[in-house]
């Protein structure tokens, strides 16, 4: 992954349901806006793209879907590659992709800039099982139009849809179990000075001993701050707060 510029476990849905250049064969759009075109009404059918790379999620939800008026499934791919060749030659409306594809070549921040590159009009919903305030904020800024938590299940995903395709708001997420349009808060904006300091140290991959001794601050002190900015950003060890340093902090 890349960095964000500024501005727990994976588990399915309730129903079971830029390393590199670009694709062979997949155009590039131009220059457009992050955001999709502004359309007057959702289309009589929506083209629909699926991207997880859990076979189970992305037949579950592409059943489920199919089950709802008014939704055309097109591509459902395990491949993050593999949805990219498909769109150059059947474009879609929507993309429902996951944040995290650890297998992958391109996943979070990175693969949702390449898509939002090659189809600027097309509106790009992110889910995933992942931290829900470091996520939903990287998917913002790199281009998606909504973020749908798994642990909220495929009830609201038909609503998200129609939002995203409406684009009434620049960006939907789901808030006391409703579909709203608010821009998500940069989770770095939670931490003080020293809890930001500690941070860019330990993503420099300095240990809490090397960062005391370079602060000249205790150890004890350093770990609180470090254990502090992991609960205000709701990350529950250190695996996840590698994945948040590498979005945040690196490069």
């Amino acid at each position: 992954m890349k960095p964000v510029s500024e501005p727990a476990s994976r588990a399915p849905f309730a129903t079971p349901p830029e390393k590199g250049g670009a694709p062979a064969g997949a155009p590039v759009q131009g220059q457009g806006t992050h955001r999709h075109l502004l359309m007057s009404r959702p289309p009589p059918v929506i083209r629909v793209a699926i991207l997880d790379d859990h076979p189970v999620v992305a037949l579950g939800v592409g059943a489920y879907l199919e089950s709802r008026p008014g939704f055309q499934l097109v591509h459902r791919e395990t491949s993050a590659r593999a949805l990219l060749e498909k769109l150059a030659h059947a474009p879609c409306d929507v993309a429902l992709i996951d944040f995290y594809l650890p297998l992958e070549p391109w996943d979070g921040v990175n693969y949702l800039r390449r898509v939002r590159r090659y189809h600027p009009t097309m509106a790009i919903i992110t889910f995933s099982a992942g931290n829900r305030l470091e996520t939903q904020y990287a998917a913002y800024r790199a281009g998606a139009n909504g973020y749908l938590a798994k642990q909220w299940g495929m009830i609201l995903l038909p609503d998200m849809i129609r939002g995203v395709i409406s684009a009434k708001a620049p960006f939907l997420s789901v808030h006391e179990g409703k579909i709203r349009g608010l821009l998500p808060p940069a989770p770095h904006s939670l931490l003080t000075a020293s809890e930001v300091e500690i941070l860019r140290h330990i993503s420099q991959g300095l240990s809490v001993t090397q960062i005391a001794a370079r602060l000249v601050r205790s150890k004890k002190t350093v770990s609180t701050h470090k254990r502090r900015a992991m609960r205000k950003l709701q990350l529950a060890d250190d695996l996840s707060l590698a994945l948040y340093l590498r979005e945040k902090f690196a490069g």
